[in-house]
């Protein structure tokens, strides 16, 4: 009997001095993630290079950031994280051919806004996206009390023809600053701002936004004929955004989302609202919040001659009038921001102009 509770004894405590052991390496291992060396290739070192990949190994083998990264670990590595490519090879301002690039954050930013650049190429894009956003620091505006565009971040009431176009546009009165919110999930979240009327007038809008703006005007209804011209890709966190422009008569729609010329952004900006019919599950991750959800817009209705857009019509728009005499070239006449001085439409600038900007005097 004396033996066998000697032997229970050893037993017991080895299995406790084991579990502490493990326990010890399992630790540690957090310790080495990130750390030096390719994750796909054996090096003296504990640890690697890939955050993510580290902790997958290390996970299933503690050994692995505890000694050396050995030939287990890089054929584990190679065979578990096929799909993570932060950091890699090449620089993430550059365009190459594999995915992901060297500076790990950035790499992870981009990534995670840009899934193309995680799978297949560090495109121009990418690029692009990395030089724009890499090393910004995310801005917060501020929130004053203002008219609100009362639309519950999980709901798509003002998404024009991705929704309803009858009933999911804004009615942004002139002169009154408006507040909201483009969020990330699907549908993919627009807000859409009617601008329509039954003669050609002239807006200045100023928006500020704590996420990269895409702006576009859309002419027509979704059933068509219609015309998207595009007014703003704007870099993340450079100020309020003001903005002179006319439209034509008509169904007229300024569309705002998150992102650029090449890509919309469709994640990292999630809804800070808890949805009553599908709230999160306990266990649900941590939302993926990368930018700032908000903005505020201004939409002011100006004089048809008050070109420059400063709130007067006087010798200023008239130099400019003159300055723009005659036919408008073809690229810019569907340009709302280019086609200032021709103000009935007719695609050059003539006396008409002249005595529609008098008028306005």
């Amino acid at each position: 009997m004396k033996h066998t509770a000697f032997i229970t004894a050893f037993i017991t405590g080895g299995i406790v001095a084991l579990s502490a052991l493990v326990a010890g390496i399992t630790d540690a291992s957090h310790a080495q993630c990130p750390a030096e060396g390719d994750c796909r290739k054996v090096h003296p070192t504990p640890g690697c290079d890939m955050p993510e990949c580290c902790t997958i190994v290390c996970e299933a083998n503690p050994l692995c950031c505890e000694f050396t990264w050995d030939q287990a670990c890089a054929d584990f590595a190679i065979l578990s994280c096929a799909d993570i490519n932060c950091p890699s090879d090449g620089l993430c301002t550059q365009v190459h051919a594999s995915p992901g690039c060297a500076d790990f954050e950035c790499c992870e930013l981009v990534t995670i806004l840009d899934g193309w650049c995680s799978y297949a190429a560090w495109d121009e894009v990418c690029a692009r996206e990395a030089l724009a956003l890499c090393g910004v620091t995310p801005c917060v505006i501020a929130l004053p009390t203002l008219l609100d565009e009362d639309e519950p971040c999980y709901e798509r009431f003002n998404d024009g023809c991705s929704i309803t176009f009858s009933l999911g546009r804004i009615e942004l009165p002139c002169a009154t600053p408006m507040k909201g919110r483009i969020v990330s999930g699907g549908p993919r979240d627009t807000d859409w701002f009617a601008l329509d009327g039954a003669t050609r007038r002239r807006y200045r809008f100023t928006l500020d936004a704590e996420f990269p703006i895409e702006l576009q005007l859309f002419e027509g209804d979704c059933e068509g004929p219609n015309h998207v011209e595009w007014l703003i890709g704007e870099e993340l966190c450079v100020g309020a955004h003001t903005l002179v422009f006319l439209v034509d008569s008509g169904v007229q729609s300024l569309v705002l989302g998150a992102g650029n010329e090449d890509r919309a952004l469709r994640s990292g900006l999630e809804c800070d609202d808890i949805d009553p019919e599908n709230p999160p599950e306990p266990d649900d991750p941590p939302a993926l919040q990368v930018f700032g959800v908000h903005w505020i817009a201004r939409l002011d209705c100006l004089a048809l001659g008050d070109i420059n857009g400063d709130g007067l019509v006087n010798a200023v728009d008239i130099g400019t009038l003159l300055n723009a005499w005659g036919e408008v070239d073809a690229s810019s006449a569907r340009d709302p921001r280019l086609a200032d001085a021709d103000l009935d439409g007719n695609g050059r600038v003539d006396a008409a102009d002249l005595t529609v900007l008098l008028s306005s005097w």
